[in-house]
């Protein structure tokens, strides 16, 4: 795959899966990288711009935004052949001011509105074999406690790529990659936790959280050529969470 005349835009990549994925596609030779999340200016831009990538803030809760982001970003590459939509947040942990409708409205905006908006923008500019590839979560399909916003947005995005994929193949495909218990910003709780490690290797059949960077191959192959016949599909990226019933230990009580 020769992705030196790729143009793709990732959302949400200046921090964890985003930021892995948006490195991984310049390791692999892309020289038209366009990255975007809600920040004034990046405090980790240097290493972005090193690479002669280019920063663009958008504010993704917005109906306007995710749009105008689109436009811009092919503006400023003169083209768009993928988009990865990263950006997401989870605000359930600590409401503070915020209502329960508040919550809500901004998680799913932010994930699945935002996904729909950016991936219809897409669509009506993506030269044929264009790729959208969203990140959902495993917790699109199963859910856990005080993720009453979260897990129905991601949910809601697996949906917005099953509709598109129909609605515009052969011309364009998208995707999605659906992690599991990934080490990023909100589970460092988790990774600093000896119980929740411990938990962890017992259930998780891959014993251990995931990386980042665990994403970035997923990513690229749904971005890329060999997946050419790859579309309204999710790839679980877990560990093989979903594949494990509950621990025999929790059971006993070990």
């Amino acid at each position: 795959m020769d992705w030196s005349k790729k143009r793709i835009l990732v959302t949400g990549g200046t921090h964890g899966i985003g930021r892995a994925i948006a490195f991984g596609l310049l390791d692999a030779g892309l020289k038209n990288l366009v990255v975007a999340a809600e920040e004034e200016v990046p405090s980790n831009w240097a290493d972005f711009a090193a690479r002669d990538a280019r920063y663009i803030r958008a504010d993704l809760v917005t109906e306007t935004e995710p749009v105008a982001l689109v436009h811009d970003a092919a503006d400023r590459m003169g083209g768009l052949d993928g988009v990865v939509h990263c950006a997401g947040v989870y605000l359930e942990g600590d409401f503070g001011e915020r209502s329960p409708a508040a919550v809500w409205d901004t998680t799913m905006n932010i994930k699945a509105r935002a996904g729909y908006l950016l991936a219809h923008a897409f669509s009506e500019i993506a030269p044929p074999g264009g790729s959208f590839v969203a990140i959902t979560s495993i917790n699109a399909e199963q859910s856990e406690p005080d993720h009453l916003a979260y897990d129905p947005a991601c949910a809601a995005l697996g949906g917005v790529i099953r509709a598109f994929a129909v609605q515009h193949a052969p011309r364009l495909r998208f995707n999605a990659v659906a992690p599991g218990l990934i080490h990023t910003r909100l589970t460092e709780e988790v990774a600093q936790s000896d119980k929740a490690a411990a938990h962890v290797a017992r259930n998780i059949p891959m014993q251990g959280m995931g990386k980042p960077e665990d994403c970035v191959g997923t990513a690229l192959f749904l971005l890329g050529e060999d997946s050419a016949y790859i579309t309204g599909e999710t790839i679980f990226v877990d560990g093989g969470i979903r594949a494990n019933q509950m621990s025999r230990q929790d059971i006993d009580g070990e």
